[in-house]
């Protein structure tokens, strides 16, 4: 007499003969990353299909990629690329104080350098009046702010200006800049601060009104 397909044993012996039917687990792991990978395949086709001639739908992966696009490229879309770089490189508190510079204007910089008697040497630290008047939000990192808009050539460094000795005195007698100093004391060489200006650079001039350029584009197509 043969035992019932609802006993135990006739439950379990059916679902040994299942289990014999499904691919080993190995292949059915092999199957599902085939899939994925096709997927994904697919996607990037279509993707790159979507990318309109002269442009990049994202970073560039390659400096022959950059080449092919700049085969195809508009002036204007070659400007919004540049556009597109300088924003990304660039903080909402670093766009406030280039904004304040935007009209010509200079501020007062103290700049500490690194050097000998008749040498300037490195800067080690700059601290300027520019964050306060920009309204900037992290009025602590003005350091950092200078630093690297310099570094990008937004701006530049120029002379005291005599007409602004009394702010050049409140900035040296800014807490920041005197806590600055106090743990640069053991810096070697010795450091030498000096009262500059600090203004648009040409350059940052002549980004500046490519930004303008681009937004005043943007608002007229809406």
């Amino acid at each position: 007499m043969s035992e019932s397909t609802l006993s135990p044993s006739g439950l379990r012996a059916k679902l040994q003969q299942l289990l014999l039917q499904l691919p080993p687990v190995q292949r059915a792991d092999e199957r599902l990353h085939q899939v994925e990978h096709d997927v994904l395949q697919n996607l990037k086709l279509r993707l790159e299909a979507l990318d309109t001639p002269g442009e990049l739908a994202g970073p560039p992966e390659t400096l022959g990629q950059l080449l092919e696009v700049s085969m195809e490229q508009s002036q204007v879309q070659a400007q919004r690329m540049l556009v597109s770089q300088i924003l990304a490189g660039l903080t909402a508190d670093e766009a406030r104080i280039l904004a304040a510079f935007s009209d010509g204007s200079a501020f007062p910089m103290l700049t500490v350098y690194a050097g000998g008697r008749f040498t300037r040497g490195e800067v080690v630290y700059r601290h300027s009046s520019v964050g306060r008047a920009a309204g900037t939000q992290c009025g602590d990192m003005i350091g950092y702010y200078l630093h690297r808009l310099f570094e990008r050539g937004w701006i530049m460094a120029t002379g005291f200006e005599e007409a602004k000795r009394t702010e050049y005195e409140l900035l040296e007698g800014d807490s920041g800049f005197r806590k600055a100093l106090s743990q640069l004391q053991q810096h070697w060489p010795k450091l030498k601060p000096q009262r500059e200006s600090v203004r648009f650079s040409p350059l940052g001039h002549l980004l500046w009104q490519q930004l303008v350029a681009d937004g005043e584009a943007d608002r007229e197509e809406e």
